[in-house]
Order: structure tokens, then C-alpha cells, then sequence
């Protein structure tokens, strides 16, 4: 390796462990010809964090072309193709991985991901309750213990291993997705945007996690409480309710209930396809 490139890997190195992907492609740039399969790694962890996945399982396979048998590739790997949903070539390359290291604490997160993801939730529990017996204090464990309950529909647990995860380390990213999705799946937006607007801090190229935090915020406004069963349920079980109201209190002759239900049937339509959408936008041209 030449010296200018192994600056290069240096720098990468250094990105890589204060959570800037964009500054590790950065440093890698022009680095194609690199003989040293870190330096793959290295591209592919990125190019994963910055939700480009068909990227990062090439650059990893590029790796692997020159070190089959090197671990935090097949891990790499594995990862990004989680996230492509080819999740039986992600079980190959875990496994192949753990071939390597058995009991390696991370490896087995990431064989507990890529099962949850397809439907194995028992097995993806035993493979968090195992990588918790070799590390429970890691980082790695504590989130993908939290994001398995998340997945596997345990909310109360998800919510416990959540706040287990954000105690030991506050400024965790995945932490703040997973207990603001659970606040919001719970019916508390104002307390959901805090977790939202945290992770977008956290990841500011994360344009997703920032349009996800302005738009819950948008909910909180008082302007949006009228139409907020609509937000939160979903407009067809909200008008199929009204509708279904409407027709039991006429049918039965309680057209004292009928005609306050219908009035605010016509009011909540007028209000949702014009005041709400209105404050909609201006509460998000204020909090850009």
C-alpha cells in the first residue's frame, strides 16, 4: 500500500469511529484499486448507514473477492442485504462469519436481525439472550435486544429494553427511532417528536428521520386536533365510523344524535381538505 493510501485508510478509520459515513467515502475516494479488504469494509459500513445498500453489498463483495474469509465483510455484507430483503444470503454470510467467530457477541445480533426480518422471532430471541450472556453490557446487544422485541410485536418489552438501551447510552440513534415510533404507536406525538428531532440531530444527513420529525410536529399544533383521528387511525376507519353511526341513530329514528353526527361529518371533510393542510404547511415552512 502506498503512502498516500494508507493516510487515506487512516482518515476512513477515523470517520468511521465518530459516526461520519459521508467523510468515510470522502476519505476513500479515488481508493478503488486498495489491495486491503479493510478499506472495503470500511466503504461498504458507510455506504449501509447512508441507506445505500445495493452499494454497500458490492463494495463488500469486492472485499471478499480479495479475502474470502474475512469477517467484518461477511458482516458487512450480511448487513446490507438485510436491508435488500435477501435475507437467505444474509443467513449464508452470517454464518459464514461465525464459522470464523462463534461467539462473536455483534455477529449474533446481526444473525438475531436478519431472522427477525423473516418471521423467525423465537430463534432471533435465543440468538439475543446467547450474545447477552457473552457481552450484556454491549451496545450492540442492548439495541438489537430492543429492536427484536420492536419486530416481534412485544411492545412493553420493546419499550423496557428501549429505555434500558437509552440509559447506558442517550445519544444512541436507533434508540430514539425505536422509542419514538413506540411513543406514537402509543398515542403520544409530543413526546414522540423529542425521540424524532433527537435522532435527526444525531444523523443530519438522515433526510427521512428529519421529514418524520417535522411531520409529527405538525401534528401537535392545535389546528391539526380536529382531524387527529384521522392522522392517527386512518381516514377510512374514521369515515367508515361516522358513516356507520349515521346509518344505526337514522335507521332507529334518534335524529337527535343523527343530526349533530351529520353536521360534524360535513365539518370534519371541509376541515381536512382545507384548514388542516393549510396549517399542515405552515408549520412545516416554520420548523425547517
Amino acid at each position: 500500500m502506498s503512502e498516500i493510501a494508507g493516510k487515506q485508510l487512516e482518515l476512513a478509520r477515523h470517520y468511521a469511529s465518530i459516526g461520519q459515513p459521508q467523510r468515510v467515502l470522502e476519505a476513500l475516494d479515488g481508493a478503488d484499486d486498495f489491495e486491503e479488504p479493510e478499506s472495503w469494509s470500511l466503504r461498504g459500513e458507510a455506504l449501509y448507514h447512508l441507506d445505500r445498500y445495493s452499494e454497500g453489498a458490492a463494495a463488500a463483495r469486492r472485499g471478499l473477492e480479495l479475502e474470502p474469509e474475512h469477517m467484518e465483510l461477511l458482516d458487512v455484507l450480511a448487513l446490507n442485504l438485510i436491508e435488500l430483503g435477501e435475507l437467505e444470503e444474509a443467513e449464508e454470510a452470517l454464518l459464514s462469519a461465525l464459522e470464523l467467530a462463534p461467539d462473536h457477541p455483534t455477529l449474533l445480533c446481526h444473525y438475531a436481525l436478519a431472522c427477525v426480518h423473516g418471521g423467525g422471532h423465537t430463534k432471533a430471541r435465543r440468538l439475543v439472550d446467547r450474545a447477552a450472556g457473552l457481552d450484556p453490557e454491549s451496545i450492540d446487544v442492548l439495541r438489537t435486544r430492543a429492536q427484536v422485541a420492536y419486530l416481534s410485536g412485544e411492545t412493553k418489552n420493546a419499550k423496557q429494553y428501549t429505555d434500558d438501551l437509552l440509559e447506558v447510552e442517550p445519544e444512541d440513534r436507533t434508540g430514539h427511532l425505536l422509542r419514538g415510533n413506540l411513543l406514537v404507536d402509543g398515542d403520544n406525538v409530543h413526546r414522540a417528536v423529542r425521540h424524532f428531532e433527537e435522532a435527526a440531530r444525531l444523523d443530519p444527513t438522515d433526510a427521512d428521520t428529519a421529514r418524520v420529525a417535522r411531520h409529527n410536529k405538525t401534528l401537535t399544533h392545535w389546528l391539526q386536533w380536529p382531524v387527529y383521528p384521522i392522522q392517527r387511525f386512518g381516514p377510512l376507519k374514521v369515515w367508515g365510523v361516522y358513516l356507520g353511526l349515521l346509518v344505526v341513530t337514522s335507521a332507529t329514528g334518534l335524529w337527535y344524535i343523527a343530526a349533530p353526527l351529520l353536521f360534524l361529518y360535513l365539518f370534519m371533510i371541509v376541515y381536512s381538505w382545507t384548514i388542516a393542510p393549510l396549517a399542515c404547511w405552515w408549520m412545516q415552512r416554520r420548523i425547517r
